[in-house]
Parts: structure tokens; sequence; C-alpha cells
């Protein structure tokens, strides 16, 4: 993977791509090439496009790929119901009490930012957390540009690109003061969230994953320490982990959860956090 700037001759757009070059350690290209490569990051003049240029991938070719956070359905009144799967998941009941006091979520697996984005909309503050990054940098990008549109929604969600594991090892010691002052500013009102919702890869599905599915799969790969951030999230959530899993998925650990909340493809799991004192769903 390489970074460059489309139209190559803005200047503008050149010294955009070069720092992102220099902020993820990648090649820096004055002019956009495809030899030798697989993707090019994409400095564009109101975006930040990931293209699929080479080798034997089968997600090579078709339009670039950018994280567009405004085509969710986060207005209709379908999108605000609280009765949908991951807001009885999460345990958002009543407008009045989500306006008297905002819940709290981390977003331990953030990926391109849906999940994270329908809990800003619904009325969560959510932090999003995400490991990978190019992924959190497109990701970035996507917020920006949406909060520049929704102010109201996307003022309430914040990223941080770190591993979610190791983050909320720090958060559960007992010494934690001294282990988190190092953090971003941004995680004062998280290191006791009331939710952590943890979205770990699905198993692939040949034939049926989208595009974005399949870049983000091929970027990141298989979550093989899904079960250890399940833990660990246990650890510092106030009231509860959720757990995304496919349907008919098996649940991700021996661990048997307290609630489950069925959509038509996907379901949430609910485990009890350490406080454990909050409603099942």
């Amino acid at each position: 993977m390489a970074v460059c700037a489309d139209p190559c001759k803005e200047r503008t757009l050149l010294r955009a791509a070069a720092r992102v070059a220099v902020d993820l350690r990648l090649p820096f290209l004055a002019k956009p090439r495809v030899r030798g490569l697989e993707m090019l990051l994409v400095v564009a003049p109101n975006r930040l496009e990931l293209r699929v240029v080479g080798g034997s991938s089968t997600i090579r070719g078709g339009r670039p790929f950018c994280v567009d956070l405004l085509r969710l359905d986060t207005t209709s009144p379908a999108g605000r119901r609280l009765k949908q799967p991951i807001a009885r998941a999460v345990g958002l009941r009543c407008v009045k009490d989500i306006m008297r006091r905002r819940p709290t979520v981390i977003d331990a697996t953030a990926g391109w930012g849906a999940d994270a984005a329908l809990l800003a909309s619904l009325g969560c503050e959510v932090l999003a957390v995400e490991r990978h990054p190019v992924v959190a940098t497109l990701l970035r990008d996507g917020i920006l540009r949406a909060a520049s549109k929704r102010p109201e929604v996307f003022q309430r969600l914040s990223l941080v690109t770190t591993d979610a594991d190791a983050m909320f090892r720090r958060m559960g010691r007992s010494d934690r003061g001294k282990c988190t002052a190092d953090l971003p500013d941004v995680m004062a009102a998280f290191l006791q969230p009331d939710v952590v919702y943890v979205d770990p890869m699905f198993p692939p599905r040949k034939g049926t994953e989208v595009k974005p599915l399949r870049i983000l799969r091929r970027l990141v790969g298989s979550d093989e320490d899904a079960e250890s951030l399940l833990c660990r999230a246990l650890s510092v959530a106030r009231h509860r982990v959720v757990v995304k899993r496919p349907l008919r998925a098996a649940a991700m650990t021996d661990r048997v959860p307290t609630a489950s909340h069925a959509g038509k493809s996907v379901r949430y799991d609910v485990y009890m956090g350490q406080a454990g004192k909050c409603h099942s769903g």
C-alpha cells in the first residue's frame, strides 16, 4: 500500500497526502502508480479513498471505497426506533432517560463505524476504538465529513487508534489513574463506560460479502483475540457488554449470555458487566 493525491498536481492535496504517509509510515507517491501495489490510499479533493489496484484480490477494481456515515438510516422512524435490536441490547429504553444522562458506549471494534454512528444517532456518547491505522484513518475522515453535515449527532462520536484489549487491561487495573494518565483526553468520559460493544469479524461467507467488508477483512484479518477482548470488556463495563454475532452462530464463549436480541441476519448477545445491576433488556 502507498499514499498519493488525486489530482496529483494539486499542491494542497500533495501536502495532505505526504502527512498521511508519514503518520501511517507508508510510501508516498508524488504521482499515482499501480505496479507492485495492491491498494492506494488516495487524498482526493473532498474525501480520503481506498482504491484496490492490483494483486490477485477479488476486491480489485470498481469504485473507490470511502467511509460515508451519512448513508446510514439514522433519521427515519425505523432508524430512530429504540425497539430495534441493537438499541434494546445496549439498554436504550426511553428518550427522556437518554437525554437526562447519555449512556457512554465504547465500540471496541469500530471498523467502518456504522454501529458506532448508529448508537451516536440514538443519543449515546460513543468512543470508537480501532487498532488498524489505515482503517482508523479512513474512519476519522468519514466522521469529520459527517460531522460537518450533522454536528448534532457526530459530536457524540469520538475515535481513538489503539488496541482495545490493551486499553481495557490498563483501565481495569487498581492503579487506573496512573495507568491511564497518558491516554487521550477524550478517554476521560469513558474510563467507566456504561456499555462495551464488541463486533468481531464474522466467519467469511463466499459470495455474500459486500465490498467494504471484503476490504476490511483483507486489511485486518480475523479477530482471533475476540474471546480475550470480551473478558477484558466485562472487567471495565459498568453495566453490560454487547457482542454482535451471526444470527445462528454459537455464542462467542462458553459463558451464557444474559439476554439476546435478534434481527434479520444478526443477533446481539448481552453479558452483564462488573456492576451487574442493569436490567437484562
